[in-house]
């Protein structure tokens, strides 16, 4: 049974052993997003943070703050199933080795605008994000997209190096899969060498798919394999929406059963909820990782034979940055304060060599929280769950 990683007692520890419901807590939206988890040598109290700080570590600012180059490169690379995008953070440029992101968007996400506002946040951070199209549409088998997307990577870190002069730094190499990606991610961490590509640093997934979410029969069969011989020191959080039942919150809770073997303080799976204030609401569906930014709507063009991989016109070679986010229907709480919260977060943990609380605190505050509403009441907070217990 999945149990969450909050029990009662803690909060109790907080307000007082009193009669929580009557004098300890103001009100019961207070005790709900006060729950943490007890850890030895932690006070419950200690453990927690004040609105007001966890707004400014991570809401929109915090964000923009990270925003270190002021526009993007566009490398667009082969045609069909076996294009790939590469992003570069440029002014200023980035030299030798290089922090990178191999993003592996969902079914027929050929085109990155669904993730451009991550993209776009990512590179701008200073992470070269590489993404393979790995499909030519819905036709496509998924039993080969892993080989596909594998062949397309290694196409954009040869790229990188002839014609940048960039590498890989082996330290800060993030897997990133979304939906189908997911699957492609962690085939791609388990056979790496393989494939002929750097070693994950870390994986991070959400709303994981698979095969037979999007084909029936022989193409239908599980195309993930053998994840629980993943190394246990590999750092792996999984992320979904509570919402996300056919999908990606059944698939997140079957891998983080099999993921066991890494080590507990390494692995996490975070379940993000819906919620609604004002007659608005966030809805945490499959759908929820998607920020689009329509400057990365790249259309699956064919380019003029012998081209090889001269800069296709139809694409941008530079995205000058912007000063805010696109808004979008798709771009919320669940992104600024889930989704992208994490991602920063594990680059920074491979940044400084050290893994951050803010993916693997065992249900601190800065790891629950979700933002809040225009009135200033909280958004729902992340659920942790424990499968391997």
């Amino acid at each position: 049974m999945i149990k969450p990683s909050f029990p009662l007692f803690c909060r109790m520890l907080s307000c007082g052993l009193v009669t929580i419901f009557m004098q300890g807590c103001a009100s019961a939206e207070q005790a709900r997003d006060a729950q943490v988890t007890c850890q030895s040598g932690i006070g419950c109290e200690a453990a927690q943070e004040d609105q007001a700080t966890l707004e400014a570590r991570f809401g929109p600012q915090a964000l923009k703050q990270r925003h270190t180059h002021a526009a993007v490169d566009v490398l667009t690379l082969g045609d069909g199933a076996q294009r790939v995008y590469v992003f570069i953070p440029t002014q200023p440029s980035l030299r030798g080795k290089v922090p990178m992101v191999f993003l592996h968007h969902g079914w027929q996400g050929m085109n990155p605008r669904n993730f451009g506002g991550l993209i776009d946040h990512l590179a701008r951070s200073g992470q070269v994000v590489i993404y393979p199209v790995y499909q030519q549409s819905a036709q496509t088998s998924p039993q080969i997209v892993t080989h596909e997307a594998a062949q397309a990577d290694r196409r954009a870190l040869t790229a990188l190096e002839q014609q940048r002069n960039l590498t890989p730094d082996p330290t800060r190499v993030l897997y990133y899969g979304y939906s189908m990606g997911a699957a492609i991610s962690l085939n791609l961490a388990l056979d790496y060498q393989k494939y002929q590509l750097p070693a994950p640093s870390a994986l991070v997934l959400t709303a994981p798919g698979d095969a037979y979410h999007v084909a029936h029969g022989k193409l239908g069969q599980s195309i993930i394999g053998a994840i629980e011989q993943l190394p246990p020191e590999l750092p792996v959080a999984i992320l979904t929406g509570a919402d996300d039942t056919s999908i990606g919150l059944p698939t997140a809770r079957t891998l983080a059963s099999r993921l066991c073997g890494i080590r507990a303080d390494r692995r996490v799976l975070m379940v993000l909820p819906s919620d609604e204030n004002n007659n608005k609401k966030v809805f945490a569906a499959h759908g929820a990782p998607g920020a689009p930014d329509s400057r990365y709507d790249f259309p699956l063009t064919r380019r003029q034979a012998g081209a090889g991989d001269l800069p296709n016109r139809a694409i941008p070679t530079q995205l000058q940055g912007r000063n805010d986010f696109e808004a979008s229907a798709s771009f919320n709480q669940l992104d600024i304060y889930g989704f992208w919260k994490v991602i920063d977060a594990m680059t920074d943990g491979l940044r400084d060599g050290k893994l951050s609380s803010t993916v693997f605190g065992n249900g601190t505050a800065a790891q629950r929280y979700l933002g809040s509403w225009p009135d200033g009441s909280r958004y729902k907070p992340i659920t942790i769950e424990q499968p391997c217990h």
